[in-house]
């Protein structure tokens, strides 16, 4: 049941693309994975990425994006809004992506972004750095996209 949560959250949670050029021709796909450790032999393990199938509490998964422009123009200032799927928490530190982009983090929903040594949460009068469980969305924001380009971006979260 959990996997269903966090998979179809996944997908129906809004990923939002933008641009300042019109985006009918970026395409946005989505993909979940999990790292599976075999060993072939003794002293070697090979780690591989495969599919979601089932999941447990404290499992960590990997979700991808990818995006491509099939245009045969540049695109211009392409953000991917990409929320922390329900029943997960990310892992501070593991978003990456292709080429140049700029990932910024939000705490509140998505209300406002910021870079991730520029979360802070206060209780009181202490202030500390947010931790990943308590980030909500992220967003990678790429200054331009080549013509029929894919660039994929990821992050892990924990299953809840």
């Amino acid at each position: 049941m959990m996997l269903k949560r966090v998979v179809v959250s996944f997908g129906l949670l809004s990923m939002l693309l933008f641009a300042k050029n019109p985006v009918k021709d970026i395409v946005l796909s989505k993909a979940v994975f999990q790292e599976k450790i075999e060993w072939k032999s003794y002293d070697k393990k090979v780690r591989k990425m495969v599919p979601v199938k089932k999941v447990k509490r404290g499992d960590v998964l990997i979700y991808v994006n990818q995006i491509i422009n099939k245009s045969l123009k540049t695109k211009k200032e392409v953000v991917v809004d990409n929320p922390i799927p329900y029943g997960s928490a990310y892992i501070r530190g593991t978003s990456s992506c292709e080429g140049t982009c700029t990932m910024l983090y939000s705490i509140d929903g998505g209300k406002t972004f910021k870079k991730s040594e520029e979360l802070f949460v206060i209780y009181g009068a202490e202030k500390r750095v947010a931790v990943g469980s308590e980030y909500t969305h992220i967003k990678y924001i790429f200054s331009e996209i080549p013509p029929l380009a894919k660039i994929r971006m990821a992050f892990k979260a924990v299953v809840k």
